[in-house]
């Protein structure tokens, strides 16, 4: 998968229309996953692409409101790769970039080959949001471009969205959340290789223990504090143990290897009642 900035894209054109889907795809969730599947129906006649963003457009536009990322950008692009597109267009959103309308977003998107465009049934994008996905397919059309929205992938009743994985995740509903993404919910961790985490004031306990404690990567969503089965990997194999998470760190409770990657949540194990 070839990764673009968005002045590349307008400028570049391999000789076939483009397929793209617009969006965060913050978790790339089964409802990205509808709608990527949908531009891989368009190959090989089209070049699949996904239209997506370097950083949260939320963590500019509403900071205060934000609660992060349900991963780091790497992620995203790891698993858009993992889909087979062909292409990953990334905008840096700016105030400038912010000021254009949905319909001048859209004319710029023709200039840049697109055939065909999906999108969700609550897309919207322009300046204040005033292109909903209603709009977005008059306007599609109003152009050339085939413009599909698509059915929303329902979970206990209601779609899928990147705001409900979040919401889910610092509630501590974790089950929900891997149904919701199609896969465990992973954290991102760094150990700088030994045996504590860097600053921390217990470090020495832990140490004598043999605990790992190891340091989400800044920004990380956490489920609330409490003991939880973690699944670490590595290259030759994936351990599964009982972790803590407190204070912004995971303690594992047994020996495991360090350095940095990525360890999925399994479940809750306990949840301690503190008192007020």
């Amino acid at each position: 998968m070839r990764i673009l900035t968005w002045e590349a894209f307008a400028q570049s054109h391999t000789g076939k229309p483009v397929a793209a889907s617009i969006g965060v795809f913050d978790g790339v969730h089964r409802g990205h996953k509808r709608l990527i599947d949908l531009v891989n129906t368009k190959a090989p006649s089209m070049e699949s692409c996904v239209i997506t963003f370097r950083e949260n457009p939320k963590r500019i536009l509403r900071p205060n409101s934000f609660k992060g990322s349900i991963f780091s950008l790497e992620k995203k692009m790891e698993l858009l790769e993992s889909e087979g597109l062909d292409t990953c267009v990334l905008i840096d959103f700016s105030a400038d970039f912010g000021t254009l309308s949905g319909a001048e977003f859209l004319g710029l998107l023709k200039k840049a080959h697109l055939g065909f465009l999906t999108v969700g049934p609550n897309f919207k994008c322009g300046h204040k949001m005033d292109t909903n996905a209603t709009a977005l397919v008059e306007i599609c059309r109003s152009l050339g471009i085939e413009a599909l929205v698509a059915e929303p992938v329902l979970y206990s009743g209601h779609p899928i969205s990147s705001t409900r994985i979040r919401n889910a995740i610092v509630e501590g509903r974790l089950t929900e959340v891997s149904d919701m993404l199609g896969r465990p919910y992973e954290i991102e961790y760094e150990t700088d290789g030994v045996f504590l985490a860097l600053g921390s004031e217990d470090s020495g306990k832990a140490e004598a223990k043999g605990n790992l404690v190891l340091r989400p990567r800044k920004g990380t969503l956490l489920p609330p504090d409490g003991s939880y089965e973690l699944c670490i990997g590595t290259e030759k194999s994936t351990q599964c143990l009982i972790a803590r998470i407190e204070n912004g760190l995971i303690r594992l409770e047994e020996k495991a290897g360090s350095g940095t990657g990525s360890a999925a949540i399994i479940t809750m194990v306990s949840r301690e009642c503190k008192e007020k």
